[in-house]
């Protein structure tokens, strides 16, 4: 087995190499690129946080995965590919080795090519992030994670290619469906919840992948002669790229051919206020506006012309505000570790060339983007004065896409008790409300500008607890008004307001009007309203001069109407019974029972094939469950992972036999020797 690994080592090298050169630009390239986005949001451009961190940066991991994915699979189809050849496969098999230490000699081999072409240089990228001055963000080794599961899932990537080299298919094309399952792993990564979740997939995808390569050094690439656990981990990759293949074929041919021929219309509704604290709903169908009407079901008329009133009208007239989403009732956060930069921290503010983050820990740290180091932290303070280790509240997802325009250098930030306006110019924390209540706590809070008065804008703070609603005025604390959380934030945890008048500019001498007049909205949560047939309506609350609640309105909920067309039934349908089921949950709907009827034919078709080729009684049975509980791609992988030899008619009983048996599986008769033409090298032995 070691001169196997030598072997491959010395034949391979050279592809390493050049995977390390191109592998070390792409990473230098990408690495590039999230210093020109460090220097554009300094300059005061619009960019995403997560590029400020290159181990977390979109188009970094996206570049590594598809190297890792390209660069695993080709390295082990060229290492089986080369010896494909029938005299150079004889020579590999016939060498004083058993065919498992030759699987595990070229294996070994090739893991270590793809750890020197694909993790070197990964390696080499974290350390550079991890060395201070070379990246303005905060760095934890939990970050490394995305890159170590898109390393690994290109070892998946490795036994697909070797797979794919070593397979004789009948069809060229499905050499290459076991990449399916790698392709699949490595997807995992970008979409999963959890961490855990993409690499049980990686590992499980591996095991798969590196049993049926195992099995197929043990039969030559053929699917009859493999060890049963090589066969069954055969079955599993090819179900994988059948079902891959047949998602995007039906899916392509609904996209470009079904779905342009089958009109498909969407609608959507709304609430909307006008400054007035009218409420109407606006009614959108393909884009377009369809109807405005006001609770009564009166139409807006635009009182210039008569006629309804458009949309660009309408938009002057509305009244604007802000929202808070209280997080009380997910308070830790469950965000994936492999999406970006949220899991790990959010970029606050920029100011003065400063970068400052919010940390997963709840801690407000702030780096020089010129010299790409930290400059200290901001922590909050208690009642005494001294620093606290209370940490500061996490907003979900919060700022992912960091506009420099709009930035401000003083804003809110709160922790479970205290809302402090943040001034990052001075670096100063001025707490603006405490919750005084020892049971009550900060749910969610947003700062929000008012145009006060002549003189430009006016800022506030909108801040949620358990019990209160309340708007801040984020200088010097005053309560503007305090609202009871009624009905509470587990129900309703979305609280907006609405300013339904405004200060204006004196004009021709004419004197600024005030009024203080609020509207306040209390919206459900949406899978509460859901799961109660949405049945829970929006609590509208108008507030008086004096504010107070002056009156009421519960609005009916208005869900999105988006029935499914025909043509998506149609594909679900294609899908195998279990799945559809699990989409429709309805057992005996119509295209449920087109499921199963689709199964059922293909089953038939199974069984038909399995008779034919006279499969044992067990294999029969065993295929034709498989590819009723799968439909069609059941049939596909029954297609393809079976070899189907030639057949030809029985001398004996006429009926087709096939080609690779000694006896006709009908009759039992021996196949007749070939006619004598004079070719013949040997002659046959005579009695003397």
């Amino acid at each position: 087995m070691k001169a196997i690994i030598q072997k491959d080592l010395r034949e391979n090298l050279k592809v390493a190499l050049i995977g390390l050169l191109i592998f070390s630009l792409m990473l230098l390239q990408a690495y590039q690129s999230c210093i020109s986005a460090l220097v554009n949001m300094l300059n005061g451009s619009y960019g995403q946080s997560n590029s400020l961190q290159p181990l977390l940066a979109t188009n970094l991991l996206t570049e590594a995965a598809f190297f890792c994915a390209i660069f695993g699979a080709g390295l082990g189809w060229l290492q089986t590919r080369n010896e494909a050849h029938l005299d150079l496969w004889a020579f590999l098999i016939h060498r004083p080795v058993t065919r498992t230490e030759i699987f595990r000699g070229k294996t070994i081999a090739g893991l270590c090519l793809y750890v020197l072409g694909a993790g070197l240089p990964l390696l080499i990228l974290v350390a550079v992030v991890v060395t201070p001055g070379h990246v303005a963000a905060p760095f934890e080794w939990a970050m490394v994670v995305p890159l170590v599961l898109i390393f690994l899932a290109g070892v998946a990537f490795y036994f697909a290619g070797l797979l794919t080299g070593l397979r004789q298919a009948r069809w060229f094309a499905s050499r290459s469906f076991g990449l399916a399952l790698a392709i699949i792993s490595s997807a995992s990564v970008f979409a999963a919840d959890e961490f855990w979740q993409p690499l049980v997939l990686i590992a499980v995808a591996v095991l798969i992948l590196a049993t049926a390569v195992w099995g197929a050094y043990q039969s030559g690439g053929f699917y009859r002669g493999q060890p049963v656990m090589g066969r069954l981990a055969l079955i599993v990759a090819m179900t994988a790229g059948c079902g891959g293949v047949l998602f995007v074929g039906v899916g392509l041919t609904f996209a470009l051919v079904i779905q342009p021929l089958s009109h498909r219309s969407f609608e959507y509704s709304n609430y909307q206020m006008t400054r007035d604290g009218t409420i109407y709903k606006e009614t959108t169908r393909d884009g377009e506006l369809a109807e405005l009407v006001d609770l009564d079901g009166h139409t807006l008329l635009d009182p210039k012309t008569g006629q309804r009133m458009k949309r660009k009208e309408f938009q002057k007239r509305l009244s604007y505000g802000g929202s808070v989403y209280t997080t009380l009732k997910q308070r830790n956060l469950n965000r994936n570790i492999t999406q970006g930069s949220a899991y790990f921290f959010t970029l606050w503010n920029i100011t003065d060339k400063t970068l400052w983050y919010l940390d997963r820990h709840g801690k407000l740290t702030g780096f020089d983007g010129r010299t790409r180091k930290s400059v200290g932290s901001l922590d909050p303070h208690g009642a005494d004065g001294t620093s606290s280790s209370e940490p500061f509240l996490l907003q979900p997802d919060y700022n992912y896409y960091y506009n420099g325009y709009n930035d401000d250098s003083r804003k809110p930030i709160a922790t479970a008790k205290t809302v402090f306006q943040a001034d990052f110019k001075a670096r100063t924390l001025k707490p603006v409300f405490t919750v005084t209540n020892g049971d009550d706590e900060i749910g969610g809070y947003a700062g929000i500008n008012i145009y006060a008065d002549e003189n430009g804008q006016k800022k506030s703070v909108l801040v949620t607890t358990r019990q209160t609603v309340q708007l801040m005025d984020a200088d010097n604390g005053r309560s503007i008004f305090a609202l009871p959380y009624q009905p509470g934030y587990f129900e309703y945890p979305q609280v907006q307001v609405s300013f339904l008048q405004i200060y204006k500019r004196a004009t021709n001498n004419s004197t600024a009007a005030s009024t203080n007049k609020y509207a306040v909205w209390f919206k459900p949560d949406y899978e509460l309203n859901q799961k109660a047939h949405w049945k829970m309506p929006t609590h509208v609350l108008w507030l008086g001069p004096d504010q107070t609640v002056a009156k009421t309105a519960e609005l009916p909920a208005l869900r999105l109407q988006n029935d499914d067309s025909w043509p998506d039934k149609l594909a679900t349908a294609l899908l195998p019974p279990p799945v559809h089921i699990e989409f429709n949950k309805k057992i005996y709907g119509a295209w449920n029972l087109f499921s199963f009827a689709l199964a059922g034919i293909c089953a038939a078709i199974g069984r038909n094939l399995a008779r034919r080729y006279n499969f044992s009684t067990g294999a029969t049975i065993g295929w034709t469950l498989f590819v009723f509980l799968l439909g069609i791609p059941g049939l596909l992988t029954l297609l393809c992972v079976q070899e189907w030899p030639a057949r030809e008619n029985c001398p004996n009983c006429k009926n087709l036999r096939a080609v690779d048996r000694e006896n006709c599986e009908h009759c039992g008769e021996k196949f007749s020797p070939p006619e004598t033409n004079g070719t013949e090298i040997f002659e046959p032995l005579a009695k003397t």
